[in-house]
């Protein structure tokens, strides 16, 4: 999976009650301090995890990429296939579980470098399978990805673990089990 996501397109519903919950919380000053449109890597964005007090996902700022423990740059993304033995990730999996929503992600055609958006059929909810850690600037997330489906690996061999918004709960709640979405609609980024 490349390195952008669309979290809101201004026309998707589900986000717009998220940005709602989360405008009470925060407050419409911290609320415009967060990337809310194209998120790219490093930036401040809501993110949902299943807080103990409620029993649905809920909306929390978080800065995407880890730092790596030995380089300067971050890590952005983990593979689904071995996070869970990584030390790097096997604690956080285990037991900070988030989802990011969005509206979509970005990938680049391959040869031509053309900017494709991936969504979910009828503009539903793309609920991308993550975890967090703590941070002395405060929680960080990676997004999980896992091999690409076969109609989608002539743009790219990987993508984001998708789920279900009823999953993403699932997911959160620790089941180990992905249930990830089979079908997602493709078009040029305009």
């Amino acid at each position: 999976m490349c390195g952008r996501y669309l979290f809101f397109d201004q026309n998707n519903a589900r986000i717009r009650s998220l940005l709602a919950l989360l405008e009470m919380q925060l407050g419409e000053e911290q609320l415009s301090e967060l990337s809310l449109g194209e998120v790219f890597p490093s930036q401040l964005t809501p993110v949902c995890f299943l807080s103990e007090q409620a029993a649905e996902l809920t909306p929390t700022p978080m800065r995407w990429g880890f730092s790596h423990p030995t380089q300067k740059r971050l890590v952005i993304n983990a593979r689904s296939e071995t996070a869970p033995r990584s030390r790097m990730f096997g604690e956080s999996l285990r037991h900070r579980r988030c989802v990011i929503c969005a509206s979509g992600y970005y990938e680049w055609e391959k040869p031509s470098r053309r900017k494709m958006l991936f969504t979910m059929p009828d503009q539903t909810l793309l609920c991308m399978a993550g975890f967090y850690h703590e941070e002395a600037d405060g929680p960080h997330f990676v997004i999980m990805t896992r091999p690409a489906l076969p109609e989608l690996e002539s743009i790219h061999d990987r993508m984001p673990v998708i789920l279900s918004e009823e999953n993403a709960l699932r997911y959160c709640r620790g089941e180990d089990r992905l249930h990830c979405v089979s079908k997602l609609q493709v078009s040029p980024a305009g």
